[in-house]
C-alpha cells in the first residue's frame, strides 16, 4: 500500500461527503422551486381559467402566466399614477385661478386668505398668488351689509 497523508484522506473524505450531499442540495432545491410555482398557480387560479389551460397546466405555463399577469398590474398602476397627477395639477390650476379671481374682483377678507392659504398647503401644490395676497397688509373693516352672505342658520 502506498504511503498517504493525513491530508489526503481528509481531502478524499470531503470529496464523498459532497458526492453524498450534492443529490440532497440538488432536491431541496427542485422542491423550493416547484412548491414556489405551486403557490404561484394557488394565486392566479382565476387568471389562469381566463385563459383556459388544461386542468393541469405545465410549470413554464405558470410561470407565463404570472409574468404577464403582473406586467399587466405594473401598467394599471402606472396609468392609475398618471391619472392621479393630472387630477392633482387639475386642482391646482383650478385652485390659482379661483384665488387669482377672488384676490383681483373682490375685496377678499385676509381670514378667507389664509384658510385658503392652509388648504392648498394641505394639498401639498404652492400658491404664490394666495401667499402674496393674504401677506398684503389691509385695514379691517366693518363688513358692508350688502355684501354679507345671506345664510339661513
Amino acid at each position: 500500500m502506498a504511503p498517504c497523508s493525513m491530508r489526503t484522506l481528509d481531502h478524499q473524505e470531503a470529496n464523498r461527503l459532497r458526492k453524498w450531499r450534492k443529490p440532497a442540495i440538488e432536491k431541496m432545491r427542485r422542491d423550493r422551486i416547484n412548491s414556489s410555482i405551486e403557490q404561484l398557480h394557488l394565486l392566479l387560479e382565476k387568471e389562469l381559467q381566463k385563459h383556459q389551460l388544461p386542468s393541469k397546466p405545465e410549470k413554464a405555463d405558470i410561470l407565463e402566466m404570472t409574468v404577464t399577469f403582473l406586467q399587466l398590474q405594473m401598467a394599471e398602476k402606472n396609468v392609475t399614477a398618471t391619472s392621479i397627477q393630472v387630477h392633482r395639477d387639475g386642482y391646482s390650476t383650478c385652485f390659482q385661478d379661483s384665488v387669482n379671481y377672488l384676490s383681483l374682483h373682490t375685496q377678499t377678507d385676509p381670514q378667507l386668505m389664509q384658510n385658503l392659504q392652509g388648504a392648498q398647503m394641505v394639498t401639498g401644490a404652492p400658491c404664490p398668488s394666495v401667499l402674496s395676497v393674504s401677506q398684503t397688509p389691509r385695514k379691517h373693516s366693518p363688513p358692508d351689509s350688502s355684501k354679507t352672505l345671506w345664510r339661513p342658520w
